[in-house]
């Protein structure tokens, strides 16, 4: 118990550190991004480029492609955009109410393709496509959430419209840790991320928060497989009742990022665990990733792994493939399915910082289950962001707090970053600049 009090202590120190960061949002867009060197973006290698693809956003946290060059835009205060051909259209798809809690709002999305859409080329000749919303839906007044829910909503003719409620999710005590990532897999079910959706002095006494003493399961601290109808799917991985019958995983404070391997179809997140010890994890149907009582590797706390709950014998819990102790808070997470960037970094994993405004670079082992670490990095453990020993796993820095990554349909990498309210990709420099901005590396760590 005294670890929790510690762990939300800190965390509420965190936020308030995190919440000046958004506070001085404003004025960072405002100054020459040119002359502010640490908002401009800088990659190791000499062969790419950034592009700054869209600016002036407010508070960007997503975006979902709908064919190879238009996507959908989420900001955080509930409203839903459209860039079209490079240009965000004047009239929004959709503005809701959302809570504004600092991690709150409009969170994530998902878009159900098709081959029509991604290769046409006028809005015109685009089918009704799906589109999954995750949201911290509100009363009106900003501050009285109603849930975090999923909705399924159709794009018509520039329009969401039919909203139809899939999951409704709590968003009380308060807001910490409402996670939002969704992602669709090839089984084509919707996989969703909900964190703990807590306050800085208590979390709710819930079995997905390992609380053995506990009967509660309320939807909360997990990944969660639904039917694009919002379905459990099959009897469940941890039980048949509803909502145990939702879970993939569990024990999960907080996720901003999952991914499916494109090679082994293996689903990946990244974690925010409290004020230490952000993490990547490969989840298998059942992992537990231990929040509650212990976050980090379990070399820390050994005695700690079997007294966790197992929903009997159904959970089971494996350690992080990696985990930063001084959190970069990462949020989005990408395997990049193609070679635009060369074919050394094709499949590889790709994770965006928010607090450093880095990207991180990792390969897998031969069998794709670790990731392949420098000999600096053998602990599986990163003390410190600061370099020298973070150098290897860094792909760029300069991103200005990063909310999520995204790879194209047509294969190119994009990074969103909530910090500076713009929207970069990143190509190979030999490509023609087709933006206003580009960067290479030449000044990596100037």
């Amino acid at each position: 118990m005294q670890n929790r009090i510690l762990y939300l202590t800190i965390s509420s120190i965190l936020l308030i550190l995190i919440s000046a960061v958004f506070a001085q949002r404003t004025s960072v867009l405002a100054q020459d991004t040119t002359t502010t060197n640490s908002n401009v973006p800088k990659l190791k290698d000499a062969s790419l480029k950034v592009e700054k693809i869209l600016t002036g956003l407010n508070l960007p946290t997503n975006i979902a492609f709908i064919d190879n060059k238009d996507f959908i835009i989420l900001e955080k205060n509930g409203t839903v955009k459209m860039a079209v051909d490079g240009n965000v259209i004047d009239k929004p798809l959709l503005k809701v109410n959302v809570s504004n809690g600092f991690f709150q709002g409009m969170l994530g999305i998902a878009i159900a393709h098709s081959n029509k859409n991604i290769n046409a080329t006028a809005t015109s000749s685009r089918e009704p496509l799906s589109v999954f919303l995750f949201y911290t839906e509100d009363k009106g007044n900003g501050n009285t959430p109603i849930g975090n829910r999923l909705y399924r909503y159709e794009l018509v003719n520039d329009k969401l419209i039919n909203p139809k409620l899939l999951l409704d999710l709590p968003a009380i005590p308060n807001s910490y840790g409402n996670g939002g990532a969704i992602t669709i897999g090839s089984d084509n079910y919707i996989y969703l991320t909900i964190g703990s959706a807590s306050t800085d002095n208590y979390h709710p006494h819930t079995m997905t928060l390992n609380y053995r003493n506990s009967t509660i399961v309320d939807g909360r601290a997990g990944i969660l497989r639904i039917t694009q109808d919002g379905k459990p799917v099959g009897h469940g991985i941890l039980g048949d009742k509803y909502p145990l019958n939702l879970y993939y995983a569990y024990g999960i404070e907080n996720s901003y990022g999952i991914d499916f391997d494109p090679v082994t179809n293996n689903l990946w997140d990244v974690e925010n665990d409290g004020s230490l010890n952000d993490e990547v994890n490969l989840v298998k149907p059942g992992f537990n990733s231990g929040y509650g009582m212990i976050t980090g590797l379990s070399v820390e706390s050994p005695a700690v792994p079997p007294a966790l709950v197992n929903f009997s014998g159904k959970g089971i819990y494996k350690d992080p493939e990696f985990v930063w102790v001084k959190k970069p808070v990462v949020t989005g997470m990408k395997f990049l399915t193609s070679d635009k960037l060369g074919n050394q970094y094709q499949d590889d994993l790709f994770i965006g910082g928010f607090l450093d405004g880095r990207i991180y670079h990792f390969r897998l082992n031969a069998d794709r289950t670790h990731l392949e670490l420098p000999q600096s990095l053998s602990s599986r453990s990163l003390a410190s962001s600061d370099l020298p020993k973070a150098e290897p796993i860094i792909f760029g820095e300069g991103f200005g707090g990063i909310s999520n990554l995204v790879v194209s349909p047509d294969g190119y990498l994009y990074v969103v970053s909530v910090g500076t309210g713009n929207i970069y990709r990143i190509d190979s420099a030999n490509t023609s600049k087709t933006s206003s901005t580009s960067t290479t590396s030449s000044n990596f760590h100037s």
